[in-house]
């Protein structure tokens, strides 16, 4: 065992092992050691490793604890069916399986004894939590026992913690294809690394939760050797001679008090998972070799059939556990209920606030975080707190907005409108900045690799494309979000690039073609390119919809009508326009086919929420005499405005409510009316 630094870890390892950005991991690595480096000379694993053992010592930990327990819809291999979760406000995690919730307070023995006692442990009303032996030991072990509020999830930061390890673990199972019961030995893996990840939290001050709790450097020894379920070859000594000792096997994490230091949890093609501290990751030979692959098939196929299917992301239906993914737009035809703007219906104030459910920047800790706007404040008799006005600065509104850690603070309404102008441009779009890139998938249309080249006139080149391509980004805000590559190219290529040598998918067509240019000029494009993302899901913090269906959605989610009153309306007006053929009537010779669709829109002046349905010009075919309509010049409109502020004139203006309706429309097309339209067509 040496106890050199880590020789032959360096942060584009750690990034593709830990599922992290690049950026994350140099500064993990700066602010971590690893004395445990282990060293393989010769792949044959015929000598054992040395151990080297160190005692777990009862200490106090320097924070108050949340705890909470996980439910899950399926029995893992080990027959667990919950997870006590331990969460700190500064990231730091553990998470111990559980067959039922009674063994709660077996899981609060462990923590006293592998990582310490803290002074308070904040739990909610469960009973399994706050009588019986779980307040017994925590009284005995001196931790005070603290309940929350019923029906406050908001105060217990374990909450934030459980979503954040819900989403890495989404993304490592199916990743990997590994086995849905696994997902126990996934979480525990999951805690600890969060726990040894230099999270930009602003309580860590650059550390890692793990040094911070522990006052010592953290060693990340146990967990940067390999990633989830990752191949190796292990040492079995319970196979008999002539049968090779050295065996194929996944790795599932280290082993805790298990074995030495290094020992790791490591899943046989029987299913069974063994505790095994000789053991190594497959070589690049190994990797590519017809029997090797082979072996590795089998193997698939063999812990497929005793523990069952691997998890696939329409498993991951929870909000908490997949990553927010955002389709470009798009018309959908699914069957949409509209509401009349006519229909008479309770109306409470929330229904109609155009503030509530808006995402927006605010400061909180001397930092920017992304919010949300949950409710308005109410006070200790229930009546709503402050008074609408419609100049934004003399609104005396209060609400209650809750932060991606679960901690929800009090705002005023100008507060939150100044921010909403503030970090948007004149159209209302946001621009994020980008923290790290923490993932990639494909969503099955990408170009393989057998067709990266195309011929042009007799000479190969490589095929320019990024189609199929998704990057999970961690953004500055402390968000995650899945973003095309085409985006995300242009705005951080450099970056991209060099996520893309780290993870080892350079190669791929949708990266050899530019990765390497980019590369050569770095600095010169670190020094040009416009480091800003246009987010296009939102608009001054508020969700924009891409379809009707979506829109509906929203709508449901944030319990109101706002979208779809802004699509009946709209709807309501342009249906004059339209001449509705019977189901036994014949298009007309001569007319051609165009399609149209929905552009929603949030208006600056009050949030007001907009829809606009627009034809799809650009699929047909142009006229034969090209007709521009008149505008008036922006001179004229100065000299008018010139004029009336030197005469002290009041100006007045008017809009025609959509006037291009009365004017005959002079192309012959036809289209199919869509789910806009409503249930009557």
């Amino acid at each position: 065992m040496s106890t050199e630094r880590r020789p032959a870890l360096d942060a584009h390892q750690l990034s593709k092992r830990w599922g992290i950005g690049l950026e994350t991991a140099k500064r993990t690595l700066k602010c971590t050691t690893q004395k445990g480096v282990r060293t393989v000379l010769h792949p044959s694993l015929s000598r054992r490793f040395r151990t080297n053992d160190r005692q777990l010592r009862y200490r106090r930990l320097p924070v108050d604890l949340y705890s909470d327990t996980l439910i899950s819809s399926l029995k893992s291999q080990r027959q667990n069916k919950y997870a006590q979760v331990y969460a700190a406000r500064n990231g730091w995690a553990r998470v111990f399986p559980m067959k039922a919730k009674s063994e709660a307070h077996e899981t609060l023995s462990l923590l006293f004894a592998r990582d310490g006692v803290p002074s308070t442990m904040i739990v909610d009303g469960a009973k399994e939590e706050v009588q019986g032996q779980f307040q017994k030991k925590c009284r005995e072990a001196g931790c005070h026992l603290k309940q929350t509020e019923p029906y406050t999830p908001q105060s217990n930061a374990a909450e934030g913690c459980i979503r954040e390890l819900k989403k890495d673990f989404g993304r490592d199972m199916v990743k990997s294809k590994a086995p849905k019961c696994l997902w126990d030995h996934c979480l525990e893996r999951r805690a600890l690394i969060r726990s040894n990840t230099a999270l930009d939290i602003y309580e860590l001050h650059g550390e890692v939760p793990e040094t911070m709790m522990s006052g010592q450097t953290s060693d990340i020894s146990q967990f940067c050797e390999l990633g989830w379920y990752e191949w190796v070859k292990f040492y079995d000594t319970a196979i008999s001679f002539p049968d090779d000792k050295v065996q194929l096997g996944r790795y599932l994490g280290p082993s805790i008090d298990v074995g030495p230091a290094m020992t790791a949890k490591i899943l046989k093609a029987n299913g069974e998972v063994v505790h095994r501290s000789t053991y190594r990751p497959l070589t690049h030979d190994e990797l590519h070799q017809p029997e090797e692959l082979k072996a590795r098939d089998a193997f698939d196929a063999s812990v497929q059939e005793k523990l069952g299917p691997p998890m696939n992301p329409k498993d991951l239906v929870e909000e908490d556990i997949e990553t927010p993914h955002y389709d470009l737009y798009e018309d959908d035809s699914g069957e949409v209920h509209h509401c009349s703007v006519d229909a008479e219906e309770n109306v409470t104030p929330e229904s109609v606030d155009q503030y509530l459910n808006a995402e927006v920047l605010l400061p909180r800790d001397g930092k920017m975080l992304t919010g949300k706007v949950v409710r308005r404040k109410r006070d200790i008799d229930g009546n709503l707190k402050g008074t609408e006005h419609r100049n934004p600065i003399l609104d005396t509104r209060t609400y209650e907005v809750e932060f991606p850690d679960g901690d929800v603070a009090e705002y005023a309404a100008n507060v939150i409108a100044e921010n909403m102008w503030a970090q948007c441009d004149l159209g209302g779009n946001q621009h994020l900045l980008m923290d790290s890139i923490v993932d990639y998938k494909t969503d099955g249309h990408a170009v393989p690799f057998s067709d990266r080249f195309i011929e042009v006139k007799g000479k190969r080149h490589l095929r320019k494309t990024t189609k199929g391509w998704h990057l999970c980004v961690q953004w500055k805000d402390g968000t995650t979000s899945w973003q095309r590559l085409a985006d995300l190219k242009e705005s951080y290529p450099v970056e991209v690039a060099e996520y893309a040598v780290a993870q080892g998918i350079d190669h791929e067509p949708a990266f050899a073609w530019w990765v390497p240019y980019t590369l050569r000029k770095r600095n010169r494009i670190i020094a040009a390119v416009n480091k800003r993302y246009h987010k296009r899901t939102h608009k001054f913090g508020i969700r924009i919809p891409k379809t009707v269906a979506e829109a509906q959605q929203i709508d449901k989610e944030n319990d109101n009508t706002l979208w779809m009153d802004a699509l009946a309306k709209e709807m309501a007006n342009v249906r004059v326009a339209f001449k509705i053929l019977e189901d036994d009537e014949t298009i007309p010779p001569g007319y051609q086919e165009i399609t149209g669709h929905i552009i929603w829109d949030v208006k600056m002046e009050d949030f007001r929420r907009k829809a606009r349905y627009v034809a799809d010009g650009h699929k047909t075919e142009a006229p034969a005499t090209l007709t521009y309509a008149g505008v008036v010049s922006r001179e004229s409109v100065r000299i008018a405005l010139t004029l009336a502020a030197l005469n002290d004139l009041e100006v007045k203006s008017s809009d025609i409510q959509n006037a291009f309706l009365t004017a005959p429309c002079t192309e012959k097309v036809w289209t199919v009316l869509g789910p806009e339209f409503g249930d009557g067509f």
